[in-house]
């Protein structure tokens, strides 16, 4: 995934940052374990806060360990261990698979080609057992391609399809689990997990775009805000004018996000994920426009 969605650790108590590197460390662990260290290398706050979200959601049986860290070599770190965060890091393999595919077809950048390469044997054991979120993953993201080929600059339009991934991604079925927790899952809350989830994928969308526009624009490759952009560098005005409305465009997803989250019955991993959802995600917007 991208790497938008994180916690702001100031405003975090150190117990609960604890708490969410458990799940941060539980996912690495979940992607080493079943697609290897290439599938680690794909692991991102995006992904950490879908584990998080569907474990407090749902509350499956989980169990906490502890085990040595490549990284972090220096004693045990200890992780979570669950059914959504196994699911999750399928989904962040496959996303990241045809991700990669996408960077290729738009930039031909060799690095994502042969990352790609190495993630396609797992992203195909995926597809196989998701095949409805497979297809419903790859039609968007075939919608998102067709927009940027033909030129269309409606972020809308181009945010929407995104949007329909974190749908598809955060409506977890009983289908997609084992038997042993399949009754955990059920259809009350799909309408709000794929509003959220919509939400959310709209929200990183329009920042992927907004962190990319200097990098597009050097490369000569779609961005919906390249030419807002280029009009604006002489002028301070306008980009204030410029910031001030990518803002706005962010906050009715991030106020819809929330809405969403707080119809949900959760009353686990509260303080982690309402800092990530009122704080944590403007992190990165704020960084770049100071940057700027």
């Amino acid at each position: 995934m991208f790497g938008y969605i994180g916690v702001n650790k100031p405003e975090l108590k150190i117990k609960d940052f604890e708490r969410y590197r458990e799940y941060y460390c539980g996912l690495c662990h979940s992607l080493g374990n079943h697609h290897g260290l290439l599938g680690q290398i794909s692991l991102s706050y995006d992904a950490t806060f879908a584990a998080v979200l569907l474990s407090a959601l749902y509350e499956p049986v989980t169990y906490r360990m502890q085990s040595g860290c490549v990284l972090h070599p220096v004693g045990k770190k200890k992780y979570l261990s669950n059914q959504f965060i196994d699911y999750v890091s399928d989904m962040n393999v496959l996303l990241t698979y045809y991700k990669c595919q996408d960077d290729w077809n738009d930039e031909k950048n060799l690095v994502k080609l042969g990352y790609g390469a190495t993630l396609k044997r797992q992203a195909k054991q995926v597809e196989t057992r998701y095949p409805g979120k497979a297809a419903a993953i790859r039609l968007a993201l075939n919608t998102i391609y067709e927009l940027e080929k033909a030129g269309n600059t409606n972020i809308d339009k181009l945010s929407n399809a995104f949007g329909d991934i974190m749908a598809e991604i955060l409506d977890v079925s009983a289908g997609d689990l084992d038997a042993r927790d399949k009754n955990r899952c059920g259809d009350m809350w799909k309408d709000e997990l794929r509003t959220l989830g919509f939400n959310l994928g709209k929200f990183i969308y329009i920042m992927d775009a907004f962190d990319d526009m200097e990098k597009d624009m050097k490369k000569d490759s779609f961005n919906p805000f390249v030419d807002k952009y280029k009009a604006c560098l002489e002028d301070e005005l306008a980009m204030r004018e410029f910031e001030t409305y990518v803002e706005k465009l962010l906050m009715m997803c991030a106020s819809d996000m929330a809405k969403s989250y707080e119809r949900l019955p959760i009353v686990h991993e509260t303080a982690i994920l309402r800092n990530i959802i009122y704080s944590g995600i403007w992190m990165k917007f704020i960084s770049i426009c100071k940057d700027r």
